[in-house]
């Protein structure tokens, strides 16, 4: 049977992430329909209405999946995409600061001030839509209070299960643990505090820094292992797998407990790693990663995926939120990067055959920045292309992956004086995506060299799947120019009339990137109006 979100019990209780004047949902303070989770078929709806919590009516803009936008800002901070339109503050939030030319002719943006002031200056609730730090804050905050709604539940005493009971209430156990554990997780990746919410339909002033978030995420994650120990794989743990995850979301490939399990693990290393730079990881940080990675997902795992479904009407895409709907030529939203373009290899199958030339290119689109141009457009999947889609076409990992698995081995290993055994993992990866490149492990790389290999497939390989911005921070790339930051030889097609000489028509250039862009956000002045903060919390503003 097929599972869409219009079966959802339609119940949205807000934990002081967002109040209705910011971000319309379900009136949070509508009562639970009585009775409506003390029997199986209640609670599996309610599960599979997690999904609905990122979807909310944004000012303006009408009823918008608010965590895609989350994953968008992922993605353009990064730079593996662009967005140059100011719909949900998207061009404010990867206006890069400058761009100094070959000639040392330095381009500042055309608001000429850096992302801090100008998302700064959007953080209002008058702001609407613009307001770019609301996005991933609320969804997550959702899909918290839907979890902390569907654990207490559990526990309620006219609650009916037949069959195995406990076994039926621990898949719902380990369901609502995992995301409040996800929810956490990109909360105390994303932003400087956040606030640990563990009663349904509550919150509280008592902001805590962003680490100690990352530590609530890591105590869900081991209390969801716990669960899923104790997990039997039966026909009733198939049933309700496939009733609680869409169908559009690959239901039908089972996530056994050891393959979530395995998930859990991945998740683990990258919250380690991915919230801490280079400068500061130790040998003892990278054994963990390696650690945790060496338990996490293998290649034939199922996993949870993001996907849609082909009318656009029953999904949380809407017919255009989704990483490869945005990509498309049907959206066109947000374009591929020239810098990631650059980072494919020659005779990576993965270029030739994910992308074609726009004719003409894009060139500093709207006036709006140098960094708003690019010569390539994605070929659909449903036309043998890899990145967008016509038809609704692709999913994408909710977490982690195979690959960034890997990936996570890889790096430790060539940062902990291993190149070759790190080159290894690298040309595995490779292989696993058809890249048709040959392989470089065994070819008597230098570590300098290595790790530039591991940079660029790290890029191209989870290409949309969320860690472009993690990356592009931990690595220093996001820092002022004068605290060693920023790209050098990032292509950019400049116009002519900029270059010296002067040249006809636009001109693929090398130039110094500059992105000076925070490291951690601002909690949204939408929750802070509503949420005073307690005498004890820690700094909530850049």
């Amino acid at each position: 049977m097929k599972r869409y979100l219009i079966y959802i019990i339609t119940i949205a209780f807000v934990s002081g992430a967002c109040k209705k004047s910011s971000l319309e949902l379900n009136n949070p303070n509508q009562p639970l329909p009585q009775q409506a989770l003390t029997t199986q078929a209640g609670l599996q709806n309610f599960s599979l209405g997690i999904l609905q919590k990122m979807i909310a009516d944004v000012p303006g803009e009408g009823k918008t999946n608010i965590f895609h936008i989350a994953l968008t800002n992922h993605s353009i901070m990064g730079d593996e995409a662009y967005v140059p339109y100011g719909n949900y503050g998207f061009r404010w939030v990867n206006q890069v600061y400058k761009i100094t030319l070959p000639s040392g002719t330095v381009i500042t943006n055309p608001n000429t001030v850096d992302q801090k002031t100008q998302l700064q200056g959007f953080d209002s609730r008058g702001s609407g839509e613009l307001n770019a730090f609301q996005y991933e804050w609320s969804s997550c905050y959702y899909i918290i209070s839907q979890a902390n709604f569907l654990l207490a539940s559990l526990n309620d005493p006219l609650l009916k299960l037949s069959g195995d009971a406990d076994n039926k209430k621990n898949i719902f156990k380990a369901w609502g643990l995992w995301w409040k554990a996800y929810a956490y997780s990109r909360i105390g990746s994303m932003y400087l505090a956040g606030v640990i919410v563990d009663t349904a339909g509550k919150t509280n002033g008592t902001f805590v820094d962003h680490t100690v978030i990352l530590s609530e995420a890591d105590k869900a994650l081991n209390d969801c292992l716990t669960t899923l120990d104790a997990i039997q794989v039966t026909d009733d743990y198939n049933a309700i797998m496939e009733a609680i995850i869409a169908s559009f979301n690959e239901n039908e490939n089972i996530v056994t407990p050891d393959m979530w399990k395995r998930q859990i693990y991945s998740l683990k290393a990258r919250n380690l790693m991915v919230n801490k730079k280079i400068t500061e990881m130790t040998t003892t940080d990278w054994q963990q990663v390696t650690t945790l990675a060496n338990q996490g997902i293998q290649a034939n795992d199922n996993i949870f995926r993001y996907g849609m479904d082909p009318s656009g009407s029953n999904d949380v895409s809407l017919g255009q939120f989704h990483p490869y709907l945005y990509l498309g030529e049907v959206v066109q939203f947000s374009f591929v990067s020239e810098r990631l373009i650059q980072d494919f290899k020659p005779g990576d199958n993965r270029l030739a055959i994910g992308f074609k030339l726009f004719s003409p290119p894009k060139v500093n689109e709207r006036g709006r920045g140098l960094q708003f141009g690019t010569r390539y457009n994605p070929i659909f999947i449903e036309d043998g292309g890899l990145y967008a889609t016509g038809t609704s076409s692709g999913t994408i990992p909710w977490a982690c992956s195979y690959e960034e698995t890997q990936l996570m081995k890889a790096e430790a290993l060539l940062r902990t004086g291993s190149p070759n055994a790190g080159l290894l993992l690298v040309d595995a990866v490779r292989d696993f995506q058809n890249s048709g490149l040959p392989h470089v492990s065994g070819t008597g790389l230098n570590a300098t060299q290595a790790l530039e290999e591991f940079r660029k497939e790290r890029r191209v390989a989870l290409f949309l799947w969320g860690t472009a911005f993690y990356d592009a921070r931990r690595w220093g790339v996001t820092k002022p120019a004068s605290q060693g930051g920023g790209r050098s030889g990032a292509i950019v097609i400049v116009p002519g009339n900029l270059l010296t000489p002067q040249q006809a028509g636009s001109v693929p250039t090398p130039c110094f990137m500059e992105y000076n862009y925070m490291d951690y956000w601002d909690v949204p002045q939408n929750e802070i109006d509503f949420n005073t903060p307690g005498s004890t919390s820690p700094p909530l503003k850049n």
